[in-house]
C-alpha cells in the first residue's frame, strides 16, 4: 500500500507552549519522532502568506503571496484583503492568471495521479490559498465557514456532515474530527489539516491568557484522539504525520497609527499604506527618490522596527534592501517595516512583546513582524521511516514541508521548489552536507540601527530574528 501524508498546522503555536500540561498529546508526538528545534517561518509572518510558503514549498518572493493585505498588482491605490476567498478569485479573474507563481501540492500531487485534501477552520482565504485549483482538480477542500468557501468536493462531503459550529474552538475541533472519522480510516495520499487555534484566541484573548491555553488544549485533544485513532489503527504504517504551525506571537503592548503619522509628510498623498504589524508603502511607479525619502523617514520614527526598501533604491543609511527578507517579489510593497518590538514579558509571562497598528487590544496577541516570538515555529515528523526520539538542531522552515512530503510519497517536484528536504528526520536520510552558516545584516544611522538575522544551509536561506539592535541582541532566542 502507497504511503500518505497528513499535515496538521496549529496556528500561531509557538514552540514554548509545547509542554506537558498545555499540550499533552503534541508533547507525546514529538517523542514519537523528530522535532525540528530550529524551524522558522517566513516574512511577513502572516497567515496566508504562510499558507502560500506551505503549500507551495517556495518563499514570497516566488509565490507571490507577499502578505495578508497587498496592493493591487493593477491599481497600486487599492488593495485587497486576501482573508476572504472571493477577494482571490475577483483578483485572478482581474489580473486574468493565478494569483500564486508557483504550483501547489494538490496540482503536483493531481500530475502523478495522486489525490489531495484541504480541511481547514481558518478564514475562507487562507482556506483556499493551501489549494488553489481543488475545485477544477475534483480534489477535496473542505472549510468550516461553509460551502461557499469549499471547492465542490467538499461542498458535498460539508452536506453530510452536521453544520459546522460559530466558535472558533468549536470549528477547530470539529474540523479535526472530520479528519478523524472521515478521512483517516482511508486517507488520500497527502491530507492538510489546519487548526485555527491557537491563534484566534491569542489575538482576542491574550497570548497565553487562560482562554488562550484552554483553546490550545482543546485543540490539542482533538490531535490527541487522532494520534490514537492513527496508532491503533491500519493507518499506522501507512500515514507519515508532520505536525507544525505557521507563525507565533507576540504581545502587544500599545499602538501606533502609522496612517496618522504618515499623513501630510512630503511625498506620500498619493501612496498606499499597508498596515499592520508589519507593513508596507505602495509608491506610485516604485519611485527612487520616493521610496529613500519614506524609508528614510521611517528610520527615524521611535515606534518603528526594522526598515527595508526596493533594492533600486539607493537606501538611505540604516535601511536595509528587501531582498534580505526573501520577499522581494514585483506584488511586495517598495518598502516594508515592521513595528518596534520589545523583550516582555507579557501580560502572561511569556516572552515578546510589540507595538501594533490596528482593532487588537493592548494585552492581545499579533504577528507578522521579525521577532523571534513570530519567526519561531514547531515543527515535528513522526510515522514510518522517519527516525523515532530525535531533536534536530538543523535549520528548517516552512518551505521544507511540501518538498519533505513528496519525498515520503516518492512523488518528484520537490527538486524545483525553494525548500529542502529535511532528509536528517528521515531513518534512510543523510545529514546536510553544507553547515550552517549564521548571517547578520546591519544598518544604522545616528541613534537608529537595526539588525537582521539569518542563517544559510548550502542554498536555503532561513529567517531568525530582526529588529531594533539592542532589542534582537537581548531578546532570548534571537
Amino acid at each position: 500500500m502507497s504511503p500518505a501524508f497528513l499535515l496538521v498546522v496549529f496556528d500561531g503555536l509557538r514552540p514554548d507552549l509545547v509542554r506537558p500540561d498545555t499540550t499533552p498529546n503534541l508533547w507525546r508526538f514529538a517523542a514519537m519522532g523528530t522535532r525540528l528545534a530550529h524551524a522558522r517561518s517566513v516574512f511577513p509572518s502572516e497567515t496566508r502568506v504562510c499558507s502560500a510558503s506551505v503549500a507551495t514549498g517556495c518563499l514570497p518572493r516566488r509565490h507571490g503571496l507577499v502578505a495578508n493585505r497587498i496592493a493591487h498588482p493593477l491599481d497600486g491605490a487599492r488593495s485587497v484583503d486576501t482573508g476572504h476567498k472571493a477577494n482571490l478569485l475577483a483578483l485572478e479573474q482581474e489580473i486574468g492568471g493565478a494569483l500564486l507563481g508557483t504550483p501547489a501540492l494538490g496540482e503536483i500531487l493531481a500530475a502523478a495521479g495522486r489525490d489531495c485534501a484541504v480541511l481547514s477552520s481558518g478564514t475562507t482565504g487562507q482556506t483556499h490559498v493551501l489549494n488553489p485549483r481543488a475545485a477544477e482538480l475534483g480534489q477535496v477542500t473542505l472549510s468550516a465557514h461553509g460551502a461557499q468557501a469549499c471547492s465542490p468536493a467538499g461542498a458535498r462531503l460539508l452536506a453530510t456532515l452536521d453544520p459546522p459550529p460559530a466558535d472558533s474552538v468549536a470549528r477547530a475541533v470539529w474540523i479535526a474530527e472530520v479528519f478523524r472519522t472521515r478521512f483517516l480510516p482511508a486517507p488520500p495520499a497527502a491530507t492538510i489539516l489546519w487548526l485555527c487555534e491557537p491563534d484566534t484566541s491569542a489575538h482576542h484573548a491574550g497570548l497565553g491568557a487562560p482562554a488562550n491555553l484552554a483553546a490550545l488544549r482543546a485543540a490539542d485533544a482533538a490531535f490527541g484522539r487522532i494520534l490514537d485513532d492513527w496508532q491503533a489503527g491500519p493507518q499506522r504504517d501507512r500515514l507519515r504525520v508532520a505536525v507544525a504551525s505557521d507563525h507565533g506571537h507576540a504581545g502587544i503592548t500599545g499602538h501606533v497609527d502609522v496612517g496618522a503619522a504618515l499623513a501630510g509628510l512630503d511625498g506620500f498623498a498619493d501612496c498606499t499604506l499597508l498596515p499592520g504589524n508589519s507593513g508596507g508603502i505602495a509608491v506610485p511607479g516604485g519611485d527612487a527618490a520616493r521610496v529613500a525619502a519614506l524609508a528614510g523617514w521611517l528610520t527615524r520614527q521611535d515606534w518603528a522596527g526594522c526598515v527595508f526598501a526596493a533594492d533600486g533604491a539607493d537606501l538611505p543609511p540604516g535601511v536595509l534592501p528587501r531582498s534580505a527578507l526573501l520577499a522581494d517579489h514585483p506584488r511586495a510593497a517598495p518598502v516594508l517595516f515592521t513595528l518596534r518590538t520589545s523583550l516582555g514579558p507579557t501580560a502572561h509571562g511569556l516572552p515578546g512583546g510589540t507595538l501594533y497598528d490596528g482593532g487588537l487590544p493592548v494585552g492581545g496577541g499579533t504577528h507578522g513582524g521579525l521577532s523571534a516570538a513570530e519567526l519561531h515555529v514547531v515543527l515535528m515528523l513522526a510515522g514510518g521511516g522517519i527516525r523515532a526520539g530525535e531533536v534536530s538542531e538543523w535549520p528548517a522552515g516552512l518551505p521544507d514541508i511540501a518538498p519533505t512530503a513528496l519525498a515520503l510519497l516518492g512523488v518528484g517536484g520537490g527538486a524545483a521548489m525553494d525548500g529542502r528536504v529535511l532528509a536528517e528526520a528521515l531513518e534512510n536520510g543523510a545529514e546536510p552536507a553544507d553547515s550552517p552558516a549564521p548571517e547578520s545584516w546591519e544598518a544604522a544611522d545616528g541613534p537608529y540601527s537595526q539588525r537582521l538575522s539569518r542563517t544559510r544551509l548550502g542554498r536555503h536561506t532561513y529567517l531568525d530574528a530582526g529588529g531594533r539592535s539592542y532589542d534582537i541582541e537581548r531578546y532570548p532566542g534571537g
